[in-house]
């Protein structure tokens, strides 16, 4: 009788010591699913809502005709690695040199070869600050110094402007800057310098428009909205570039 009740006595001293050792060995060894109001987080949500922008209201945003401002963006929110938006930007840019609209190919070769840096961006909308535009800011530059591309890429492989600069670029342009639009003259030709709305649509890439003159700017209906094709140039620089046309132009069109 007595060993009954020391048994009894042991067993609830230890027993519940036991047990709780087991449950926290099966609590800290087992993997469970976080509640998902752990796992959202206001990057996550823009990320989401984001993916959902057509491609013209990502260039909207980008472009600040909806009111937005450029920050940083994480490489964790980046869908590419760098390493693949320079590939991608590459690729990109080798239709639009083969369609005429770029002087130069940044395709690498061993007479051709660039270095490259890939910088990731978002535009932010300033007013719910739900949805973001991720882009990339690339710049190569030429192995010897003279030429260097500036490319923002969208992560569609999207080029929304690229920029070329160095002492070869007016070599390249030489045939192409007389050319006469409609058959205009040498006067109106220059009077086609960047418009200030165009200037300002383009003050999210840093670069400066002022004065250069117009090669091309032509507007193309699509699916979605109607996209401004552009190219522009002056003695050492090349631009091209697309954006989407504000309510003022598309009236202006209208009434043409």
């Amino acid at each position: 009788m007595i060993a009954g009740t020391l048994l009894v006595v042991l067993t609830g001293i230890f027993l519940p010591g036991i047990l709780i050792e087991r449950q926290e060995r099966k609590e800290v060894g087992g993997v469970q699913a976080v509640p998902a109001q752990y796992i959202a987080s206001d990057s996550l949500l823009a990320k989401e809502a984001s993916e959902s922008l057509k491609l013209s209201d990502r260039i909207r945003l980008i472009t600040g005709q909806w009111e937005s401002e450029t920050q940083e963006a994480y490489a964790y929110e980046m869908t590419l690695e760098d390493y693949e938006a320079a590939a991608l930007a590459r690729d990109s840019m080798e239709v639009i040199y083969q369609n005429g609209q770029y002087p130069s190919n940044l395709a690498s070769s061993y007479a051709n070869w660039y270095t490259w840096e890939a910088f990731p961006v978002k535009a932010v909308d300033t007013t719910f600050h739900t949805y973001s535009a991720y882009y990339w800011k690339l710049i190569f530059t030429k192995y010897d110094g003279t030429e260097a591309h500036t490319v923002f890429l969208l992560e569609d492989g999207t080029v929304l402007l690229a920029e070329a600069e160095g002492e070869n670029i007016r070599e390249s342009l030489k045939n192409t800057e007389g050319n006469h639009l409609s058959g205009e003259t040498d006067a109106q030709e220059q009077e086609k310098t960047v418009d200030e709305e165009l200037t300002e649509q383009l003050s999210y890439t840093g670069l400066n428009v002022d004065g250069m003159w117009v090669k091309s700017d032509k507007i193309q209906e699509e699916k979605d909205a109607a996209y401004r094709y552009f190219e522009l140039y002056d003695k050492t620089k090349f631009i091209y570039g697309i954006s989407t046309i504000s309510d003022s132009q598309t009236k202006h069109n209208m009434v043409k």
